[in-house]
């Protein structure tokens, strides 16, 4: 694991003096159908809560969402988020981000579920100047620390099987210390599962009866064929 250190943006009074009437970022939702599939650009939770947004999720045709720019807070910055999903998939792409309490930023970011199989891409990321993998592995883990303020943890491609059994993939999630708490911020987030086969029950197998033989009536002889020996 790679540590990066860089010192205070300034930016930590800002973010601790925001306050937003959006409730604190939910996990994904779990449907009852397991081939549905869910997407969010965006979401926090902690001392700075962000609603996922935009949001979508569909257990059939293709739904979608965008939303040009989000920029009401100084704690994170995005240009374009767009989201969609549909019955086995989802999507979620993410441009110009920046969180400049953490020092990152990207170009875009972007999330794909399908049928239960996830990736993640960064194009042009960075943190604290350093370049990260554009195409990172599963659960990517980056510590960083913050000068003063204490250690992030960055994920990149996280990965996680919900309840249901579908699929979480997260393309960017960084946990903040703000004023001894943590702040988590996710970014491009898509879920989707694998429609579960139909299961039908097999008929009873028929097995043939033997004859009803009335009460009574004797077997029929079977002929024996042979010469029996004459006496006299």
């Amino acid at each position: 694991m790679r540590h990066i250190k860089f010192a205070q943006t300034g930016l930590l009074a800002v973010a601790l003096g925001l306050t937003m009437a959006a409730p604190a970022a939910a996990s994904p939702a779990a449907g009852s159908d397991a081939g549905s599939g869910s997407a969010f650009g965006l979401a926090g939770a902690g001392p700075v809560p962000v609603a996922p947004l935009p949001a979508v999720s569909s257990a059939g045709d293709v739904v979608s969402r965008t939303l040009l720019r989000e920029n009401r807070t100084q704690y994170v910055n995005a240009g374009a988020l767009d989201v969609k999903a549909a019955r086995e998939q989802a999507h979620s792409h993410v441009a110009d981000l920046t969180v400049p309490l953490a020092g990152l930023q990207a170009e875009s970011v972007s999330a794909t579920c399908r049928q239960g199989q996830g990736a993640a891409h960064l194009t042009q990321a960075v943190v604290a100047g350093k370049r990260l993998d554009s195409s990172p592995p599963p659960n990517t883990t980056i510590p960083v620390k913050v000068d003063g303020v204490g250690n992030a943890d960055l994920v990149l491609n996280k990965q996680e099987r919900m309840r249901d059994g579908r699929l979480n993939v997260t393309a960017v999630a960084l946990d903040l210390p703000v004023n001894g708490k943590t702040e988590s911020l996710r970014v491009a987030s898509a879920t989707c599962g694998k429609r579960r086969p139909a299961h039908h029950a097999k008929p009873p197998a028929h097995h043939a009866k033997p004859p009803v033989r009335p009460a009574g009536e004797a077997p029929k002889p079977t002929p024996v064929k042979g010469d029996l020996p004459v006496t006299g």
